[in-house]
């Protein structure tokens, strides 16, 4: 199963682990994980990479 580690552009530590839900609402981002916790972070989507498994958010 693909499960993305999310970072906001530039940081090292990453903000959730285990994500397989991405959502975009406004500028609010939406993640959640294969057991249905879930993180909220403002931003936008700028980059999915499922080879690296890596996905990143840029601050508004």
């Amino acid at each position: 199963m693909c499960e993305l580690s999310v970072y906001m552009k530039g940081e090292s530590q990453s903000l959730m682990e285990g994500v397989v839900v991405l959502s975009a609402r406004g500028d609010k981002i939406l993640m959640e994980d294969i057991i249905g916790r879930t993180k909220e972070a403002t931003g936008r989507i700028v980059e999915v990479n499922i080879s690296s498994q890596k996905a990143f958010l840029e601050p508004i």
